[in-house]
């Protein structure tokens, strides 16, 4: 319960707590799908190299702005988890 609460209050991203809760009915090697590592990579080259997926947004398929958009989102919550450790002087 105290990873819903967590998460409703915002202290947790949906990644983080389905991450945090997952052990209980998964197996984490189910959520290492190759495809969605390979998504990641894609993620990190446009945005290290600042070039689109695709020509334009209108030719990139909708999943890959989905999963981009959700790749972003979780990366940023990560860095601010980590912003507000190393703050606190937790290393």
């Amino acid at each position: 319960m105290k990873i819903y609460e967590a998460t409703e209050k915002k202290e947790l991203s949906i990644g983080q707590s389905l991450y945090s809760s997952c052990a209980f009915f998964v197996d984490y090697s189910l959520l290492l799908d190759a495809n969605m590592q390979n998504r990641i990579k894609e993620y990190n080259y446009c945005k290290t190299f600042s070039c689109p997926p695709f020509p334009s947004l209108n030719d990139t398929p909708y999943n890959i702005v989905s999963e981009f958009m959700i790749i972003e989102q979780e990366y940023n919550s990560c860095m601010q988890t980590k912003q507000k450790e190393s703050n606190n002087g937790i290393n």
